[in-house]
């Protein structure tokens, strides 16, 4: 099939031909969507790389932050029960209290999340910040990636759902001044259609 006759294909279905058959809305509607395709396909890479460092330099702050914790064992005070159910029908780890030492010496007691059926006693690896406060485990390279991949297609997908709305929202218009010049034209026309009905019956 000839080039010429696939790009006149597209334009055709695009509603961008010069067929005289065409109202002025389809022509705004058609420029409307292709404005928007447009603007997503520039805006989307500009748009994930922007996220995708955002949450680069934060998570690097964090990882900055996370280099005064330290990992220190945990004694635990009372024994895990065999199971955890939440009200969700989900099993779960369960909190116990535990005795710990700080990295500065000092003792601290408090509850710590560990895995079911644990017996007192047991000693468990628990990662503390400098104050000894027990905090989750320090942001590893590839909870990095994983962030910046979730940023960046959330702020594609965001975008997309924008411009989703904004064509919503145009084609509305679009389709109230569709009907407001259909409701025109039949007031002109109308009265004379019937004039004509009436005068053969």
């Amino acid at each position: 099939m000839p080039r010429f006759s696939r790009t006149g294909g597209l334009a055709r279905r695009l509603g961008l031909d010069r067929n005289p058959l065409r109202r002025r809305t389809d022509r705004i509607q058609a420029c409307l969507g292709a404005g928007l395709l447009l603007a997503f396909l520039i805006g989307a890479p500009f748009l994930a790389v922007a996220a995708a460092h955002w949450a680069g330099h934060v998570a690097v702050a964090e990882q900055r932050a996370q280099r005064a914790w330290h990992e220190v064992t945990a004694i635990l005070l009372r024994g895990a029960p065999n199971s955890v159910v939440f009200t969700s029908g989900f099993e779960g780890g369960a909190w116990v209290p535990a005795r710990w030492t700080a990295p500065d010496g000092q003792a601290h007691t408090g509850q710590i999340e560990v895995s079911t059926g644990v017996a007192a006693g047991t000693r468990v690896p628990i990662w503390v910040t400098t104050a000894g406060s027990p905090t989750g485990p320090p942001l590893t390279n590839r909870a990095l990636t994983a962030r910046l991949v979730l940023a960046a297609v959330t702020a594609v997908a965001l975008l997309a759902a924008v411009l989703a709305c904004l064509a919503r929202i145009g084609r509305w218009v679009i389709n109230r001044r569709r009907l407001a010049r259909w409701d025109a034209a039949w007031a002109t026309v109308g009265p004379q259609w019937t004039k004509r009905f009436w005068s053969r019956g």
